[in-house]
């Protein structure tokens, strides 16, 4: 379930959006959609994410559970994507958050 923290209006686009993701497949997918919603494209006109994040290594990250056999883990990540700030927890919650002052954007690192 997508969660805002502000109804969009045409003046004021969503800044916030926020889903949970399974454990057993990982955070990536929910990423993606997320992003394709905040900037209203589909997941197919974005680049790839891995351009800026390994994501079976994210995927991998969040998916694998504690050794008491619980997939609540205490680990965050956050990178930028199409201009998004993204946060991940390992509670399950992905969250996609439009900077009021974007950063400049630069090349990735080689």
């Amino acid at each position: 379930m997508v969660s805002t923290d502000e109804p969009p209006t045409a003046s004021s686009p969503r800044k916030r959006y926020t889903d949970s993701f399974d454990p057993a497949v990982g955070p990536v997918e929910t990423i993606v959609d997320l992003v394709a919603e905040a900037t209203g494209q589909s997941v197919f006109e974005l680049p790839p994410i891995y351009d800026v994040t390994d994501p079976d290594a994210l995927n991998a990250l969040f998916s694998s559970p504690l050794e008491d056999g619980s997939n609540s883990q205490p680990q965050q990540f956050e990178f930028t994507f199409e201009g998004f700030r993204v946060h991940v927890t390992g509670d399950g919650q992905v969250t996609v958050v439009r900077p009021k002052h974007p950063a400049k954007i630069t090349d990735p690192l080689e």
